[in-house]
């Protein structure tokens, strides 16, 4: 079993974060592109900081044995144990202990009395989003591990970069210690690309409560369970032409499950409910596995812990607010085909995964939805399109269009429509920046904030800065300029923009600012003959104002110009 280079740079991003002296740690990285893995080699990269015992937390029990096989295979000479329910680990003579959060950390539990707590000196929290529960903390405060002058590492392991559901991860974790996002993993041809539709119902969810940061679920099967949005979905299923592809369907709970299933089935498809208590779930699974069921109707069974390279058609028929949960879906069809290697060896007959996201009317609920994985408007329709394509083209179209706000975006066939109904004469900027910085920030379309500074030096390549929140509720600062990358972190929007400006002061020439000061004195002068000019050549189509100044000249000729080729 080989490392893959970035599953390296995740192994040693922990040692050199353990060195610099941070105890509790992240890292992140996409569905399917090995956690376990990283897990399991660091046993051997710590072992001559941290000889002691190994305890990894898990809540299901599918991640609990998925990560014991891996670690065992990984490491062989290991005596791993399992704590589980009726499984009792033996604590003085393992090595690893593999646990279930539900067993090891219950208050009051006697099992805790059987570990000797010095000698742990390392615990890994698989999906670490819910490393705030009480449970978790817990078993923390028996290991000692969250005082401040511990020595041991807590390192939490997740699939997703961004913040989740407001669970203060910062409350436990120091730093976010490496990060493979989805896009990266897909651009690199570790994950298959994702295609996405998405399904406009007239169901309404608007008045669906929400319960710790999601939909009240009871609430929402209810509204959403109906014959009518059930036939809209599968109808939509099946004119993305997914007849071919073993899918997984998501759903609210048992009957929406049973449900969905049964409409399936009258329009000739196999399909079945799963779901937790289910006794014929292991059958199910394997006859889905053999292509014998198309459709796996889930509830709440197949979010985490299932690994099934041959879905490669995800149907979300269950609205959630979640970032966390949203991600988990979609990751199980993004797996790789077994046996193929990287994407871009050409060896795979599996290149993608269609995900098909059902719309609802949400009113001021805020969905989340497949564009938003990266950053885009949650109401962009993607149209069959790859998600990581539209991202690099809105990225594009940003750098030649600053001033057009891209979140508004409602189809990716729209997007030439919405540059030309933004009213070039009348630039404005989030307000957000107006209110904190005097330069040209635009929100980037795969989250955060993004300048563009143009090179002082014709030898140089053009600068950026970008702003962006990462899981611990920080604003995580990356540049280039001139050439030289820069990195940093603050606790907030407006340190982080603060810090930004006085860096691109600070690096750039004093000409490339002036470029991206919207109050630079020379902005509020009368444009010049030689600008209006320009501007009537390029736009003969408009009519121009006759009192531009000449800020508001410049970037309408730097954007019509950069949009006629791209240097």
């Amino acid at each position: 079993m080989q490392d893959r280079d970035y599953q390296i740079n995740a192994e040693n991003a922990v040692l050199s974060e353990y060195d610099k002296g941070m105890r509790r740690v992240l890292i992140s990285m996409a569905t399917g592109t090995g956690k376990t893995v990283v897990m399991s080699r660091l046993w051997e990269k710590l072992k001559s900081r941290l000889p002691g015992q190994l305890i990894v937390l898990a809540h299901r029990e599918e991640l609990i044995d998925q990560n014991r096989a891996k670690m065992q295979a990984v490491n062989p000479s290991l005596k791993v144990d399992k704590e589980m329910a009726e499984h009792r680990a033996d604590p003085s003579i393992a090595d690893v202990i593999m646990a279930s959060v539900a067993t090891l950390g219950r208050k009051g539990t006697k099992r805790v009395e059987a570990y000797n707590w010095e000698r742990v000196d390392k615990i890994f929290t698989d999906e670490a989003h819910h490393s705030t529960a009480d449970s978790y903390r817990n078993v923390y405060n028996y290991a000692g591990i969250l005082l401040p002058q511990s020595h041991k590492l807590l390192l939490g392991l997740t699939a997703t970069p961004n913040r989740g559901d407001g669970s203060g991860l910062s409350e436990v974790y120091q730093k976010i210690a490496f990060v493979y996002s989805l896009r990266q993993a897909i651009e690199e041809g570790w994950l298959v690309d994702v295609r996405g539709y998405k399904v406009k119902t007239d169901t309404d969810i608007s008045a669906v409560k929400t319960s710790s940061g999601d939909f009240q679920q009871e609430a929402l099967e209810e509204a959403v369970n109906t014959p009518r949005r059930n036939l809209q979905t599968v109808m939509a299923w099946e004119g993305c032409d997914c007849r071919a592809r073993q899918t997984v369907a998501f759903c609210v709970g048992i009957k929406h499950a049973k449900d969905l299933a049964d409409m399936f089935e009258q329009r000739g498809h196999t399909a079945a409910a799963i779901w937790g208590g289910d006794p014929d779930r292991a059958e199910k699974l394997r006859l889905h596995r053999e292509g014998k069921i198309r459709v796996l109707c889930n509830c709440s069974v197949l979010t985490e812990g299932y690994d099934d390279w041959r879905i490669s058609c995800i149907l979300l028929a269950r609205p959630t607010k979640s970032p966390v949960l949203f991600a988990q879906m979609v990751g199980r069809g993004t797996r790789l085909q077994d046996g193929t290697g990287n994407l871009k060896d050409g060896l795979a007959s599996k290149v993608d995964c269609v995900v098909l996201d059902v719309v609802d009317n949400a009113g001021k609920n805020s969905l989340v939805t497949l564009p938003t994985l990266m950053g885009l408007g949650a109401g962009l329709g993607l149209m069959g399109r790859s998600l990581v394509s539209v991202v690099q083209q809105i990225e594009d179209l940003q750098e030649k269009h600053p001033s057009v706000d891209f979140s508004k975006l409602d189809s990716v066939d729209n997007i030439k429509a919405l540059i030309e109904s933004v009213n070039m004469f009348d630039v404005r900027f989030p307000e957000e920046v107006e209110e904190n910085s005097d330069l040209m920030w635009f929100r980037a379309a795969g989250g955060g904030y993004k300048i563009n500074i143009p090179k002082a030096n014709p030898n140089h390549k053009n600068g950026f800065v970008r702003i962006q929140q990462n899981l611990l509720d920080k604003w995580e600062i990356v540049g280039r300029i001139a050439d030289e990358n820069f990195h940093g972190t603050r606790g907030s929007f407006e340190e982080a923009i603060k810090v930004s400006d006085e860096q691109i002061r600070q690096r750039a020439g004093k000409m490339s600012v002036s470029k991206v000061n919207r109050t630079a004195s020379w902005n509020d002068k009368p444009a010049s003959k030689e600008q209006m000019a320009l501007i009537k050549k390029l736009f003969p189509w408009k009519t121009v104002p006759e009192k531009l100044t000449k800020g508001q000249a410049s970037r309408i000729i730097g954007e019509k110009l950069a949009g006629k080729g791209k240097k």
